[in-house]
């Protein structure tokens, strides 16, 4: 379990059903009944006899929604009372933090005990519109003058199908580093970029030196979108800031390690061309693009581009 406090909604486990359930509300598609039964069936909460199986976590979250929905019921109300009554478990489960967590589970079962007073509010989803797809070269001019250029290798969207604010965007960032705007043949030209520098720009160390890493850069737009304004900025940064100049096929994807950060944003690694200026044994060119990509047919001319 991944737990930041003691509160009913701090940790992994009862988020996931939280937002399982609040995801489904928030549509407004389904019947409360159905949502909550598609939540019960989605987490195992239930056994073949409609009994509850007990994961606490995710029984409090449930039970949360359920009152803020107005749609708690008597079983699920008897469910928090057995947890709060074993506290063995709680003990077990807990440690050190066993009486911070019970009196969050105690002021839960005082609040719920009484009916909310509204409904909860139903939130407007602003899902931004990503103008990239799989196979992509993007370019983008940094505020000194300097072109990058990455390419789209994978979109991940298995998670989280219904939600692409939480697709992971793996951008390959490639060597591109220049005045002059990429071309087609400048990315199929290039590698993929390694970044091992040992001291930062300013002087600082760096551990990349210790630990070379295949710059995938793994992202994903967040949930942090509130409004259209929000929405509006993040779609004009990509419209605006980067240019897709054509698609390759994605042959394979190198191997690397999977990260994961908010936003799709685009910056050049100027910590690991300075230590190259220095270094050159440390210019890394293990991974040529063209291992991993392809020219694909351009439809306008009827043309094939050349094949690796």
């Amino acid at each position: 379990m991944g737990a930041w406090n003691t509160g009913i909604l701090a940790n992994d486990a009862a988020m996931d059903v939280y937002g399982f359930f609040e995801k489904q509300y928030n549509k407004q598609e389904l019947d409360i009944e159905t949502i909550k039964r598609n939540t019960l069936e989605q987490f195992g909460m239930l056994t073949k006899n409609g009994e509850p199986v007990f994961g606490n976590d995710e029984w409090l979250a449930y039970a949360l929604i359920c009152w803020e929905c107005k749609a708690l019921d008597e079983k699920t109300l008897n469910v928090v009372k057995e947890i709060i009554e074993d506290k063995e478990e709680i003990e077990e489960e807990w440690e050190d933090l066993t009486e911070k967590r019970l009196k969050e589970i105690e002021k839960l079962l005082l609040k719920i005990q009484t009916p909310a007073k509204r409904k909860k509010t139903i939130k407007k989803e602003y899902i931004v519109d990503v103008p990239f797809k799989e196979g992509d070269c993007i370019v983008f001019k940094d505020e000194n003058g300097i072109y990058g250029g990455q390419i789209l290798l994978q979109v991940i969207k298995e998670r989280h199908l219904d939600e692409p604010n939480m697709w992971t965007y793996n951008r390959g960032v490639t060597r591109i580093f220049q005045r002059e705007k990429p071309t087609m043949q400048d990315f199929i030209n290039s590698h993929f970029l390694m970044v091992n520098y040992g001291e930062t720009i300013d002087g600082e160390n760096a551990n990349w030196i210790n630990r070379p890493t295949l710059w995938i850069q793994g992202s994903f737009i967040g949930s942090s979108i509130k409004n259209d304004n929000a929405k509006k900025e993040i779609e004009d940064y990509l419209t605006n800031e980067c240019e897709v100049i054509g698609n390759l096929a994605v042959k394979k994807m190198p191997e690397f390690t999977q990260s994961y950060g908010y936003g799709l944003k685009f910056f050049h690694k100027y910590d690991q061309f300075e230590w190259e200026k220095k270094h050159q044994e440390s210019i890394d060119l293990s991974y040529p693009v063209k291992n991993y990509v392809q020219l694909v047919e351009n439809k306008e001319d009827k043309k094939w581009w050349k094949v690796w």
